[in-house]
């Protein structure tokens, strides 16, 4: 029995690398993903304790997942905000609640939190560490911002519990606890998703802290933990952000 010809992935890779940036080829290479490396990542960030330093050193960056699920999540964001608007209304509004008017801007507004989070941090971490620290093994752009996509599938849950708070609970009797509710749901999501962020670029940072500093511990740490926390309260911001563009029930 023969083997495969091994020509065709080096063909490919030989068709990217003659394509420019202005056609449409040149892109393909961050959406020729397989469908078993997609679960396969979308597994890791479910368990978002997990951390290799195969997140940011792969060699075939791509930018399906981002685009994919990020873009669910903006869909899902404006449908659960939207819909559970107009079932807490109808459940529990009176008769002199005025109709809900659809706010169509929430769908913009969700593209431009979650689509500029994941790539503005990502963009100002890459650019940091490379023209301010100067690491020795620069962090992939695509790299990064394929694991801040991948993440955001650790929102999705949340779209379906916020609907559910208003079927069972009265805004207009319960409000304060219903915000409550909202709140913590936000948060716990929003440290699952920080926690999975940073356990798969954390490893990345050390290493090159440790290279950039060889034999000065001291020196590494500091670099290492003002990054880690500038990363942490960046998504602190993100998900207050979130709680109060989404997570809002109008009665």
């Amino acid at each position: 029995m023969t083997s495969a010809p091994a020509a065709a992935p080096s063909q490919a890779a030989k068709d990217y690398g003659n394509s420019h940036m202005f056609s449409i080829n040149f892109y393909r290479r961050y959406f020729d993903i397989d469908s078993e490396i997609f679960f396969d990542k979308l597994y890791k960030t479910l368990i978002p304790f997990t951390s290799s330093d195969d997140d940011i050193a792969s060699d075939s960056p791509e930018l399906y997942g981002f685009i994919w699920i990020t873009g669910t999540l903006v869909f899902l964001m404006f449908v659960s905000a939207t819909a559970s608007n107009i079932m807490g209304q109808w459940l529990h509004g009176g008769d002199e609640t005025p109709a809900y008017n659809y706010n169509f801007d929430l769908i913009f507004k969700s593209m431009a939190i979650f689509y500029g989070y994941n790539v503005i941090v990502p963009f100002l971490l890459v650019m940091w560490t490379r023209f301010v620290t100067k690491f020795p093994e620069p962090l992939p752009l695509f790299n990064v911002m394929s694991i801040y996509g991948y993440t955001n599938i650790l929102w999705v849950p949340i779209t379906l519990i916020n609907f559910l708070f208003v079927v069972f609970i009265s805004y207009e009797k319960h409000h304060v606890l219903l915000n409550v509710l909202e709140w913590v749901i936000v948060v716990i999501s929003g440290v699952i998703t920080m926690i999975s962020n940073l356990s798969k670029v954390a490893p990345s940072i050390k290493n090159n802290c440790v290279m950039l500093h060889t034999g000065d511990a001291a020196a590494g740490r500091r670099v290492y933990f003002p990054l880690l926390v500038a990363l942490g309260l960046a998504h602190v911001g993100f998900t207050v952000l979130v709680k109060w563009s989404f997570f809002g029930i109008n009665v």
